[in-house]
């Protein structure tokens, strides 16, 4: 019996790991990171208790007269519904108020023409 022929494999490339393969060890160094990460936004943290004069519930700083500022849409509102604003304002606070308007508000009725005229009193 004779030897059998071996036929040659014609364009065929060697097999090469991919960079992005678990194996290579620079991938499994960052999944390591990413892993370490995930770690520590999961862990609870240290938050400082902020200060209790800024929430409305418990601040004793607030108090009237309140300074409220005036908005053009609050003046259109108001106008429609044919409302006072600062009685209305006080109506709704329970305590003196003292509107603030700004220069812009009032560049903004200006331009709105005549109807808005009340409000600029």
């Amino acid at each position: 019996m004779g030897k059998a022929k071996k036929t040659r494999k014609f364009a065929v490339a060697k097999k090469i790991i991919s960079p992005k393969d678990t194996r290579v060890k620079s991938v499994a160094a960052k999944a390591a990171e990413k892993k370490e990460k995930e770690a520590k936004k999961a862990e609870p943290r240290q938050v400082e208790q902020g200060v209790s004069a800024l929430f409305f519930q418990y601040n004793t700083q607030l108090g009237p007269p309140y300074h409220v500022l005036v908005d053009t849409n609050f003046l259109n509102f108001s106008i429609r519904n044919k409302l006072d604003v600062i009685r209305s304002m006080m109506d709704c606070l329970l305590a003196k108020c003292i509107p603030c308007i700004t220069d812009c508000v009032m560049g903004e009725l200006e331009k709105l023409g005549s109807k808005y005229k009340v409000a600029l009193r």
